[in-house]
């Protein structure tokens, strides 16, 4: 199977050049060990028994005369190898020695020494746009934080508008990508069925209501790009309170669920704290709700809504790849009255804001609330970008312009 080349390619390729080792997380068969073992000299796979049994009886021998990088895949199965190549870094702290793959949030418990300093995390998420052609994105996210709309000038998406609302049904897990509708959603489920089951036991051994926790997780992809309250999933899942809680920290672990919180800025009043609901892939919940292209076609509402997710999933995962340290929320007013859907602020204290619309069409009108931020926010304010599945970029007014997702990711 041909490699495609991952946003996180680079960065991991350069701290291993600079740190002892890496660790890198991502839900089930996002393709850490495909990515991993391309820089590793050897590898130490956990799901082996044999290697297991031998990890298990002295993890340091077991690495020490191995060719560097070592790559220790499903690290999370022997917990105590964390340590022992802590103890090993210790000693010798020359860069590009161990890289640990592991499946999202399951590996990291409190009793487990926490490696800073030493071990460098880095998280792959389900492939953008571009990832699934192996291409790096026409835009450079860096540019435009830069250069603000500037960078804009003349660029045009190399997708098609229906390749761009691809995502919300169509997931970015490598092993899914060039299957049949009806197979993929189909694989979708058993996918969710086997994360709720067999990596819960990782994480949560003692968990065994299995049917109410996938109800739930259902209930949840009712939810995404909306600041829906808990108790609407409790009831929706028929569950209690308590219960809901304990779900979706057990959800958040596995790294299915993620959320966008809300944006605080003391220079704004009245900001809402509510996180916005998001899966790690939206295509998940569109499979779990055997919601086709052409069934979402005909509800416009829930296409958009899926289509923020996507959009706000794929940003997000480009400028995390690319180690840009932006930090991600979203902006919504108290009364509802100002809505923006992602939010970066950026290290030298400016901000991009985001809005994601489901038009190919695009009118300064779309780009009001953007518009309302930068008013507030003055020179902090370097961009605003109103994110479409159409096919050219344009300016729609001071600092603000429309974007093809196609673009950025």
């Amino acid at each position: 199977m041909t490699y495609l080349r991952r946003h996180l390619d680079d960065r991991l390729a350069h701290l291993l050049s600079v740190h002892p080792a890496c660790l890198i997380e991502g839900i089930r068969g996002v393709g850490k060990t495909s990515t991993a073992s391309r820089l590793a000299a050897s590898t130490l796979r956990l799901d082996h028994p044999p290697t297991v049994d031998l990890i298990e009886r002295d993890p340091e021998a077991a690495c020490i005369s191995l060719p560097k990088p070592v790559l220790i895949d499903e690290w999370q199965r022997v917990p105590t190898v964390w340590d022992a190549v802590r103890r090993m870094i210790d000693d010798d702290r020359s860069p590009g020695q161990f890289m640990l793959s592991g499946s999202a949030r399951t590996s990291v418990s409190a009793d487990i020494h926490a490696g800073a300093g030493r071990i460098m995390p880095l998280r792959l998420r389900p492939m953008t746009l571009s990832e699934r052609r192996g291409q790096a994105p026409v835009l450079a996210l860096g540019e435009l934080a830069a250069h603000g709309i500037d960078s804009l000038r003349g660029v045009r998406s190399p997708f098609s508008p229906a390749e761009q609302v691809g995502p919300t049904v169509n997931s970015g897990l490598p092993g899914h990508l060039e299957m049949a509708e009806i197979d993929h959603q189909d694989a979708l489920r058993s996918y969710l069925d086997l994360a709720v089951s067999r990596d819960l036991a990782e994480i949560a051994p003692g968990q065994r209501n299995v049917r109410k926790l996938r109800k739930y997780l259902r209930a949840y992809g009712a939810t995404v790009a909306t600041t829906a309250e808990h108790a609407t999933i409790h009831n929706a899942a028929e569950i209690a309170k308590a219960t809901g809680e304990t779900y979706h920290d057990l959800l958040d672990r596995l790294g299915l669920i993620e959320e966008l919180p809300g944006w605080s800025d003391n220079r704004l009043k009245r900001l809402t704290k509510s996180p916005k609901r998001h899966l790690v892939d939206p295509a998940l919940a569109a499979a779990d709700h055997y919601e086709t292209a052409s069934q979402l076609n005909e509800r416009r509402e829930r296409l958009g809504e899926l289509f923020e997710s996507a959009a706000v999933g794929q940003i997000t995962a480009t400028a995390e790849a690319l180690g840009l340290g932006w930090r991600f929320s979203h902006l919504r007013s108290a009364g509802g009255e100002n809505e923006v859907d992602l939010i970066a602020d950026l290290p030298d204290g400016g901000v991009l804001a985001f809005e994601v619309k489901l038009t190919e069409t695009v009118s300064a009108r779309d780009g009001r609330h953007l518009s309302t931020l930068r008013n507030q926010l003055g020179d902090a304010f370097r961009a605003g970008l109103v994110i479409h599945p159409g096919t050219t970029a344009h300016r729609l007014d001071e600092r603000i312009a429309a974007v093809p997702l196609g673009t950025l990711v």
